[in-house]
């Protein structure tokens, strides 16, 4: 079993191990430093994403309250991340990925920086506040698939899923103290003030990335060797012909599209079902992400007695749940258990399937396979989003969170029998 040497560098985090049983423990990756280093960083950014897409959302309103500029300022973030999402996973498996995410921070960093003083010093426009949210969804993308192929080479093999979760666990928390930390800041210093933190927040992940010191990098020779779009290619086969990711990715798809409709249209609930008011989008927000960390506590023990076709069928049928309750009250003691729950459901069925495509990835296109991930996420995010947005105009949210509940129910009686495998990495893919 791998573990951490005495002086904290990170020994054998990609050593094949005898044992191939999962932990159970949620906590135990934080007992490796270099992995804690990342988690503790990771937190704060996290933290400085929410605050920046919050203010970002709140700007666009004061600059111009037009619900289709509002959306876009989502749309200019999201777009850049379908179009280059493969090509970022090809150079994060081509470069050594210490090197490219340090270039990619620098550049969250530096776009970040350049948003806080353009509007500190009242200089930003609508069309420039698209343009650098763009700038910023390009940088994202570049970062990404590098960032999720890194727990694998942080943590040996049988805690790959707990740290996948504990990485869940920052992301939800970010997610609820976040806008709630950006309304303050709003309120108190300026929409600049959230910019500002989201451009220091990358400053801590470039400083883990300064202290790890990993032992095993890819052989830069089996890059050299072949080209760019020979890597892609190559990439795009393992995906397509090993029938766990195929599956991965089909569900990915089928349970974003129908959850979209939540996330997409969270405003609308805050403000028409709950009747909440200027902070009420920020409320909703912490309610998914409470309910999201709260089940990280019992998902280790899930995991141990259902197998992942089931938790992943069962979380589409919990959002389905969620999505007709939503649709069926305007009480707040129906609609926040509602949101804990559809918290729930987002925690166990993308962690499954995280988990799953990077247990499965040989490690050498694991960075191609986290960019296939995170397209069909996209993907799947996207096209929701513009189709219970346009049915919500024309048939009214609870309608269109019916018809959402609906499908969902359909895609996972559909999708129910695509496997996923075991969580218990093989040979191979640590290889």
């Amino acid at each position: 079993m791998a573990s951490s040497s005495t002086d904290g560098k990170l020994t054998s985090g990609s050593e094949k191990v005898p044992s191939r049983r999962l932990s159970i423990n949620p906590l135990a990756p934080l007992s490796i430093r270099a992995y804690r280093h990342f988690w503790i960083a990771g937190l704060f950014s996290n933290i400085g994403t929410w605050m920046h897409e919050t203010g970002a959302m709140w700007l666009m309103t004061d600059l111009r309250p037009d619900p289709d500029m509002v959306a876009s300022v989502r749309v200019a973030m999201a777009f850049p991340v379908f179009c280059l999402a493969l090509p970022a996973g090809v150079w994060a498996d081509r470069f050594d990925r210490r090197r490219w995410l340090l270039g990619t921070q620098s550049l969250l960093l530096s776009v970040g920086m350049l948003m806080a003083v353009i509007t500190i010093l009242g200089w930003m426009t609508p069309f420039l506040l698209l343009v650098l949210t763009a700038v910023m969804g390009v940088a994202l993308i570049l970062n990404l698939p590098a960032w999720q192929a890194l727990t694998p080479e942080l943590v040996p093999a049988e805690l790959i899923p707990s740290a996948i979760q504990a990485g869940s666990v920052s992301f939800n928390l970010a997610r609820a103290v976040g806008p709630a930390l950006a309304g303050l800041a709003i309120a108190n210093l300026g929409v600049g003030a959230a910019f500002l933190f989201n451009a220091l927040s990358f400053s801590g992940i470039m400083l883990a990335l300064v202290l790890w010191q990993p032992t095993a990098l890819p052989a830069k020779s089996c890059r050299a060797a072949s080209s760019f779009k020979d890597d892609l290619l190559l990439g795009m086969r393992i995906v397509a012909t090993s029938t766990f990711i195929r599956s991965t990715l089909i569900r990915v798809v089928a349970y974003t599209f129908t959850a979209s409709a939540l996330w997409s249209l969270l405003s609308l609930v805050a403000t028409d079902k709950l009747d909440f008011r200027e902070r009420g989008l920020g409320l909703c927000l912490y309610l998914l992400g409470a309910g999201a960390v709260a089940s990280a506590a019992i998902l280790p023990w899930i995991r141990q007695r259902f197998s992942s076709e089931q938790i992943v069928f069962a979380s589409q049928l919990l959002m389905a749940f969620c999505l007709a309750a939503i649709a069926a009250s305007s009480s707040k003691a129906v609609i926040i258990p509602a949101l804990l729950m559809a918290g729930i459901s987002w925690m166990f069925c993308l962690t499954t399937l995280n988990s799953t495509a990077q247990v499965r990835l040989p490690r050498q296109f694991r960075a191609r396979g986290m960019s296939a991930f995170v397209m069909s996420f996209s993907l799947g995010m996207g096209l929701g989003s513009l189709v219970w947005g346009a049915l919500a105009r024309c048939i009214q949210l609870g309608p269109a969170f019916v018809m959402a509940a609906l499908v969902s129910i359909v895609l996972a009686m559909a999708t129910c029998r695509l496997p996923l495998g075991s969580l218990v990495p093989s040979d191979a893919s640590m290889s």
